[in-house]
């Protein structure tokens, strides 16, 4: 029954994300998704004992003008001691490109739904936003002399809110989700004559898995796909390499936009650091300075027990 209720789920909200023509993608843009897909889908939330949070920085096509930077806020975990199955989740975040900006906030709620005596997990998530978007029309170019919608000075700001959906499975090694985020597509209305702002549906389908070479070695590759309706699906894939199951190396590639290689320390104590540089192939290469991105992070062992909801593996983080 489980495996058709998540048959279900997956087809409504792939026919949500594709229902009507959208515009570009606008959702932050993160190399170490792999460290926090919390930021991405809230079926995550509680699907680990510990309480986690994370804050990144990126700073997207360095020494590029108006390039796109971004700033992340999250924290999630179970709320119910006795059952571990209720997660809630909080996600602030600010997006800068040019003379635009988002800054928002999601709430999250996740119900995970214990399978095979316990050694899997699925998680059903939904989260409420709410978004700002700002314009600087100072920032603005007019294409051509005397153009209406440039001649307004200062800033405008218009805030509406969306609502985002997924689903999250795990097992003992393996890990599988799907979300479709802005659902209701919400519209912003500008007092210029520019074009009204709408936010794009946006699809995610990822997974991965860690797997043991040695007793000193692990290997955890993934890879995350994201859809946009009228704008070319982009692929992620990324690989580390695991020592002492605390220092690892990896490295990564985004199709039709570059690589990235990243490194990161996950101490036993909770501490979480992950450094990555992102090296552009695309036509816009030769005009910056790569991508940098930081995460800090810690996951509080709240229950007391090392291992997630005693399946035996630890967050893939």
């Amino acid at each position: 029954m489980r495996p058709i209720i998540f048959s279900i789920f997956c087809f409504v909200v792939i026919n949500l994300v594709t229902a009507n023509t959208l515009k570009a993608q606008q959702i932050h843009q993160l190399t170490q998704y792999m460290t926090n897909d919390f930021a991405f889908n809230p079926a995550v939330a509680g699907s680990f004992d510990q309480f986690i949070i994370r804050a990144s920085y990126r700073k997207q096509w360095s020494g590029f003008d108006g390039a796109p930077s971004t700033a992340l806020l999250s924290g999630h975990g179970s709320v119910l001691p006795s059952s571990k199955a209720v997660g809630l989740g909080l996600l602030i975040y600010s997006d800068v490109t040019g003379p635009t900006s988002r800054t928002g906030g999601q709430l999250a709620y996740a119900y995970q739904l214990p399978l095979q005596n316990g050694k899997s997990h699925l998680g059903f998530g939904i989260s409420g936003s709410f978004i700002q978007y700002k314009l600087d029309f100072d920032k603005l170019t007019a294409h051509q002399p005397g153009d209406p919608g440039i001649l307004l000075k200062g800033t405008e700001s218009k805030g509406g809110g969306d609502v985002n959906l997924g689903a999250y499975f795990r097992n003992e090694k393996y890990w599988a989700g799907i979300s479709g985020n802005q659902l209701l597509a919400s519209k912003f209305n500008f007092s210029s004559n520019l074009d009204s702002l709408r936010n794009a549906r946006h699809l995610y389908l990822g997974g991965g898995g860690r797997f043991s070479v040695s007793d000193q070695f692990e290997i955890s590759p993934g890879a995350m796909i994201k859809m946009v309706k009228s704008v070319p699906a982009q692929a992620e894939i990324f690989v580390k390499g695991i020592y002492q199951r605390q220092y690892w190396l990896g490295a990564g590639m985004r199709t039709a936009d570059g690589f990235a290689l990243m490194a990161g320390i996950d101490l036993d104590s909770g501490f979480r650091l992950a450094y990555s540089y992102d090296i552009t192939t695309s036509d816009l290469g030769p005009f910056e300075n790569g991508s940098h991105e930081i995460t800090l992070g810690y996951d509080f062992n709240i229950f007391g027990n090392q291992n997630s909801k005693g399946s035996g593996i630890e967050s893939p983080r």
